[in-house]
């Protein structure tokens, strides 16, 4: 078993922020429910932090279709951790929203804000503690999401 995490800018195509993160999450939650894949998904500041975990292989065919993906640009590979358990056994893809804890340990770790780019490999393990702990976040409790009829299914 493996953990792969990664970092990646968003790239703006034809589809809004919500359609995007809607379509992602609902593919990933189905590939990874089928194939054993846990992980956890963050999303700020344009910015993509995820963290896959499972089968090394299938992790490694996922990576290469997430390089293919027009909506990832400046994707940053970290280290490839062997582990023992699952550290988000409990979800296929979790969600957590943009979060004033995360932004507070970046400003921790030196960094202006969200910048998972700039992230060190002894860094990576106390952001995924605190994105395990934190609860999933609903983007409709934000202000305009409703107005637009936004429904949760993150």
């Amino acid at each position: 078993m493996m953990r792969l995490c990664y970092a990646s800018i968003r790239q703006e195509l034809h589809n809004d922020l919500l359609q995007d993160l809607s379509d992602i999450l609902a593919a990933a939650r189905n590939f990874n429910q089928l194939n054993g894949i846990h992980g956890v998904l963050y999303y700020a500041e344009d910015y993509f932090f995820q963290c896959l975990e499972g089968d090394a292989e299938l992790l490694e065919k996922l990576y290469a279709k997430i390089e293919r993906d027009p909506r990832h640009h400046q994707l940053l590979r970290f280290a490839n951790i062997c582990i023992e358990q699952q550290y988000f056994k409990h979800w296929s893809m979790k969600y957590v929203n943009r979060h004033s804890a995360v932004s507070n340990l970046f400003t921790k770790f030196g960094l202006k804000s969200f910048l998972p780019h700039q992230l060190t490999e002894d860094q990576i393990p106390v952001l995924l503690e605190m994105l395990h702990k934190l609860e999933n976040d609903s983007l409709r409790n934000q202000a305009g999401y409703k107005n637009r009829g936004y429904q949760n299914f993150f």
